[in-house]
């Protein structure tokens, strides 16, 4: 049996499909009835989804992964801690609270420069991506030894969270800045566009969120800070920092901040839809908020 405490309340009392997990859990297994599979081993936890999987992984000084070549489109987001990034003929620094994102085909080689943390999301279009191994003694980065693309040098690392504009020169994804993210919502913030995958950093007020909507991508949030509650699939949900939300495509869903302060989340979506689905009532009328917050008199339910 899966562990409780990859649970949250809300779904070990509805009794259904479960769609909420916890990533700082060390152990267990991934039994039905889940809405993704869970594995579990000594670097961190990963969620597999359909179309992606999102994990939670560790990682010691001087730990790595060695040149390779993926099938699968990779974005990871650095919670605390440095780490090096050969790819595109650079060594790159990717510290905490930067995106790196690897294209699909693209070579490219990881190193921890301390203790870290951080999410891998990988596409899941070419199938079930391998496990991420990072080995210990991996060597110091000194000199590149993958190549600057033909077509020139690439942005590979990306500040999320700062990005109120798009940056000069090319870039591996495309940006989108700093913005409210539809007109159901109070969510904000940035995010970067892939071949497979979007990946962002959304904030939202103290009390507000968003109408129930659904969307035909599969998205998975991540709570970074604050407490999100909301509803999937008709079950209430109420997630704490480092828990995940799977959102199957189609799924009914819709999120909130609790009175308690605003959240951050990191959202990943696939690229078979945009950034923000439909309400189920088909109207955009504006963000939904807790009692006693928000406009006076206006969407306060």
């Amino acid at each position: 049996m899966i562990p409780e405490y990859l649970m949250s309340a809300a779904t070990q009392e509805q009794g259904g499909i479960r769609h909420v997990y916890d990533l700082r859990a060390g152990t267990g297994t991934s039994p039905a009835p889940c809405s993704a599979t869970v594995a579990v081993d000594a670097q961190g936890v990963t969620i597999g989804g359909g179309r992606a999987s999102v994990a939670l992984l560790r990682a010691t000084p001087g730990s790595g992964c060695g040149m390779q070549t993926r099938a699968a489109e990779k974005f990871y987001f650095v919670l605390e801690g440095l780490i090096e990034a050969d790819i595109g003929g650079r060594i790159l620094a990717v510290p905490a609270l930067h995106a790196l994102h690897v294209p699909a085909g693209t070579p490219h080689a990881l190193r921890a420069a301390t203790d870290c943390t951080f999410i891998v999301t990988e596409s899941r279009a070419a199938g079930v991506p391998p496990a991420e191994t990072w080995r210990t003694g991996s060597p110091v980065m000194t000199t590149p030894r993958s190549h600057v693309p033909a077509a020139g040098e690439l942005r590979h690392v990306y500040p999320i969270d700062q990005l109120d504009a798009v940056p000069s020169g090319a870039s591996s994804a495309k940006v989108v800045p700093k913005n409210f993210v539809s007109g159901k919502s109070s969510s904000f913030g940035a995010a970067l566009s892939g071949a497979s995958l979007h990946v962002g950093v959304i904030h939202k007020a103290r009390g507000s969120g968003a109408k129930l909507h659904t969307h035909p991508n599969e998205q998975f949030n991540v709570v970074l800070a604050g407490r999100m509650l909301g509803e999937i699939d008709g079950a209430p949900m109420d997630v704490v920092p480092l828990g995940l939300v799977h959102m199957p495509p189609g799924v009914r869903h819709c999120t909130m901040a609790s009175a308690e302060g605003d959240i951050t989340v990191f959202v990943v979506k696939d690229t078979s839809h945009g950034l923000s689905g439909p309400p189920v009532d088909g109207i955009e009328d504006g963000p939904r908020y807790l009692p006693g917050f928000g406009p006076q008199g206006a969407g306060n339910q």
